[in-house]
């Protein structure tokens, strides 16, 4: 069985926002609070909420809107720094979320306990507070993250029973079984999954595999056998950013195309980026979703804004040849 370690570094939306840690803030995003600073927590926000019963609750609370693009910028360094010292091939989950095969690095280190010490540790020297955790998935690691657990091998369904079935993400499905009675993973799990995939389709079939601590499409440190690539390349070459997105946001609607054709789903993306003097840069997304062709772009951006910022594209960028993005199945 595959090990997963999911990093965590809490509240990152609320870090990139910047505000002080007494300032009550609130990130929104679809009209409804993402996540807040310790000082909004304090005074009765939560995610979740809506701006209005948010500031009922703390009238001085501050709002802004989430800057996904801006959060991937500020996240990307972090991740470069523990693929450098720790382990490499990290998958971003989202802004603030890592997932990476944990068995060769544990192995490596000594242990889990000594990885999640070394990874930890890494995040502290740059100023970030951070936890993390491992298990047979990455959705019971990331879990396991948020209080720094290590969820024992074969463990995962027993680990995630008494969670409520709103930690899927689901809103329809956790309102449907709501009314059947059945708020826990645990209880959810317990159910025949003939029975599940008759009353709520494939995404109750997923739900109810992720309930049973089950994985899909695990996280792999190589890309499928499949190639659903996609590429543009510019002749000549561009020194400018925004080229480079309005390419890959037109390839990641060729990769959509192209996966729909072949009856998959995608469920991490990797962005590489080819440059004049023969380097490679690249970054894993992973989503259990679809990503739309503007959040491939939005990806995109704040990655190429990062390694723009930090100097990685020095000496590379003005004769780049970029590639647009590639997904895999």
């Amino acid at each position: 069985m595959d090990r997963v370690l999911c990093v965590w570094v809490p509240d990152w939306p609320v870090r990139v926002a910047g505000p002080a840690p007494d300032v009550p803030l609130a990130v929104m995003a679809g009209g409804l609070v993402l996540a807040c600073s310790p000082a909004a927590r304090a005074a009765g926000v939560r995610r979740g909420m809506r701006l209005r019963p948010a500031r009922a609750r703390c009238p001085e609370l501050r709002a802004v809107e989430r800057d996904v693009e801006e959060e991937i910028r500020g996240f990307e360094p972090l991740v470069r720094t523990l693929e450098e010292a720790v382990m490499p091939r990290l998958e971003v989950v989202r802004p603030g979320l890592l997932a990476a095969p944990a068995r060769g690095p544990a192995r490596y280190w000594g242990g889990e306990p000594q990885l999640v010490e070394r990874v930890t540790a890494v995040l502290r020297e740059l100023g970030h507070p951070a936890r993390a955790g491992a298990g047979d998935t990455v959705f019971a690691a990331a879990l396991a993250a948020r209080s720094g657990a290590l969820v024992p091998p074969g463990e995962s369904a027993a680990f995630l029973a008494p969670y409520p079935v709103g930690v899927l993400g689901r809103p329809r499905l956790t309102e449907l079984l709501h009314r059947l009675g059945v708020t826990t993973l645990g209880a959810f799990a317990a159910l025949p999954a003939d029975r599940v995939a008759a009353r709520f389709g494939a995404e109750g079939v997923a739900a109810h595999r992720t309930a049973r601590g089950l994985e899909a499409r695990p996280v792999s440190s190589r890309t499928g056998t499949a190639d659903h690539s996609v590429s543009h390349v510019f002749e000549p070459a561009t020194s400018l950013l925004e080229p480079v997105v309005f390419a890959a946001k037109a390839a990641a609607d060729r990769l959509h195309q192209r996966l729909t054709a072949a009856g998959v789903v995608c469920a991490r993306l990797e962005a590489e980026v080819e440059l004049g003097d023969g380097r490679r840069l690249a970054r894993v997304f992973r989503h259990e979703g679809r990503l739309s062709a503007a959040a491939v772009a939005e990806r995109v951006r704040g990655v190429l804004r990062a390694w723009e910022t930090d100097g990685t594209l020095a000496g590379g960028a003005s004769a780049g040849a970029p590639t647009g993005p590639g997904g895999t199945a």
